[in-house]
């Protein structure tokens, strides 16, 4: 029989009793597609909070493929909230799906990045726009403290391979757009500020001019006759909850919100997912208020636009990305296809008074929550629309994806 010294038998046995400790579940996942046309990249999001134990690592498996997955812990307490993938599903196919759930890490998985997303703090001794090393993970700060011009990049910026947004840190919160020619990520190279070199070598840029406009998909409040910037306010915040690799989450807090005669606390998860150029904006209301409404929708570009009058609307037409200054430079326009959808059930009105916008007002109707999702495109894209016809098509197409999800059910 071969003997062990003692200090190496405890060892053993430490280890024997952490490997007793760990706990697995397996689930098996069924999808649906109810429609009759084949779906890329569908996200997939399941709850991990009625699994008995914190999941710290999980396997997705499609037959003996494994699909990149992410789990993300989404309000700070230390226990994981959701796992996400992403997953292409056949026009009216099925699939089904096994997920191994671990209470411990089982291996490093090293999981193709494709999406990706930071924040980052300015510094007065660099002096190229894309080298800034001071990355943080959030900031807040009461109102009136200039954070829009101490951050880098004036917010926080996330993107998929198709498209790159950044969100003001300021009473507007307006998304900034990045337009790239090829489908790829580069905001941790070009930090939103592509230099020359860069450029040369087909990266993309800044794509779009908002001015105090909703720009593409930001989130205002509705006083009944015109939309007010999220002001006053006791403090306002960003926070990365994730950056990839299926999808990043970037956090948008407004605290003692005051509109349409009440106070309250504000809050938006911003999402980006692999393989999409929209992203969904869920909207909580922290604290309790009744009846506010809030608005959001679409510059006018003063080209086409599109509206069902159900909550869809988007356009079509040129822009300079930096305004005046582009115009008398004699740069050329930049044609950009925008796209809000807000789901029927929380569209209140379509105001026909705002000549520089293309509005919905939407409100919360009982509940604490509402959802809403934008998307825009270029003429930079070589992947992308080359008029205004292809970009409503897409539109309709994405509204009608987005009102049929694909069916999951979940065998705990």
């Amino acid at each position: 029989m071969m003997k062990y010294p003692k200090i190496l038998v405890a060892a053993m046995l430490l280890v024997g009793g952490m490997a007793a400790n760990a706990e697995t579940k397996t689930i098996r996942i069924g999808l649906a597609n109810t429609l009759n046309v084949k779906r890329s990249d569908v996200p997939v999001v399941i709850s991990l909070k009625d699994i008995p134990f914190n999941v710290v690592d999980a396997v997705v498996k499609d037959g003996d493929r494994e699909v990149p997955s992410q789990i993300d812990d989404l309000d700070r307490n230390l226990r994981n909230d959701e796992l996400a993938f992403v997953i292409d599903v056949e026009a009216k196919g099925k699939k089904t799906l096994t997920v191994e759930l671990y209470s411990d890490k089982q291996t490093e998985r090293n999981y193709p990045r494709r999406t990706y997303g930071d924040m980052i703090v300015r510094d007065f001794k660099t002096k190229k726009k894309n080298k800034f090393p001071g990355y943080i993970h959030s900031l807040s700060a009461p109102e009136g403290v200039d954070v829009f011009h101490l951050l880098h990049h004036h917010g926080a910026d996330f993107e998929s391979e198709l498209v790159a947004y950044r969100v003001y840190f300021d009473e507007r919160q307006t998304y900034d757009l990045y337009g790239k020619y090829n489908k790829q990520l580069e905001l941790q190279t070009s930090q939103f500020y592509p230099d020359d070199e860069q450029l040369a070598a087909g990266y993309g840029d800044d794509v779009l001019w908002a001015g105090q406009t909703v720009g593409l998909g930001a989130l205002r409040g509705w006083d009944g006759q015109k939309p007010t910037m999220v002001s006053p306010v006791k403090s306002r915040g960003q926070r990365m909850v994730a950056s990839g690799p299926v999808r990043t989450i970037v956090e948008l807090t407004d605290e003692g919100w005051q509109l349409g005669g009440q106070t309250f606390n504000l809050r938006q998860n911003v999402i980006i997912y692999a393989g999409h150029r929209d992203c969904e904006v869920q909207v909580y209301q922290d604290t309790p208020a009744e009846g506010v409404q809030f608005a959001t929708g679409v510059i006018n570009l003063n080209e086409k636009m599109y509206s069902d009058h159900k909550g869809l609307v988007g356009d079509w037409g040129g822009n300079w990305p930096n305004g005046a200054k582009d115009s008398i430079a004699g740069k050329p326009k930049i044609v950009v296809g925008l796209a809000v959808n807000v789901p029927e059930k929380y569209v209140i009105s379509e105001p026909a008074n705002q000549k520089d916008q293309f509005l919905y007002t939407l409100g919360m109707k009982g509940s604490d929550r509402l959802t809403y999702n934008m998307a825009f495109t270029c003429d930079k894209e070589t992947f992308g629309f080359k008029d205004a016809k292809e970009w409503f098509a897409w539109m309709k197409q994405w509204k009608k994806e987005l009102d049929n999800p694909v069916r999951v059910t979940v065998e705990w």
